[in-house]
C-alpha cells in the first residue's frame, strides 16, 4: 500500500471514530455550565433528544442520530467554542475551550 493510501486510509478511520459521545457532551455541557435545557435552547434540539443521546452508550448507526450529534458538534464547536478530542491508540476523549489570544495592552506612558 502506497503513503498517500495509507493516510487516506488512516483519516478515513479517523472520521469514522470522531463522532460525539453522551460523556463528551455532557462534559462540554459542564464546561460551559450549561443543563440540558440551556444546550437545547442554543442549539436547537430538543432537550428530551439532547437527554436521549445522553442516556445512550451505543454506537449510533441510524442516519438521522448521525445527522443531529454532527449538528449539535458544530453547534458546540461553532458557536461555543468547545475543541473535541476523540479517543484513539493514545489518548482518551476530552474537551476544552478554545481560547483567543489576546496582547495585553500595552502600558500608557505618563505625561
Amino acid at each position: 500500500m502506497s503513503d498517500e493510501a495509507r493516510t487516506l486510509s488512516a483519516r478515513t478511520d479517523c472520521t469514522m471514530t470522531e463522532i460525539l459521545t453522551p460523556s463528551l457532551i455532557r462534559a462540554a455541557r459542564a464546561l460551559l455550565h450549561m443543563d440540558q435545557v440551556g444546550l437545547a435552547e442554543s442549539s436547537g434540539i430538543s432537550r428530551k433528544t439532547i437527554s436521549l443521546i445522553e442516556a445512550d452508550d451505543t454506537r449510533p448507526d441510524h442516519p438521522k442520530r448521525l445527522e443531529v450529534l454532527r449538528n449539535l458538534q458544530n453547534h458546540l464547536e461553532q458557536k461555543c467554542g468547545v475543541e473535541f478530542t476523540f479517543a484513539s491508540q493514545r489518548s482518551g476523549e476530552g474537551v476544552q475551550l478554545k481560547r483567543a489570544v489576546k496582547p495585553k495592552p500595552k502600558p500608557k506612558a505618563k505625561p
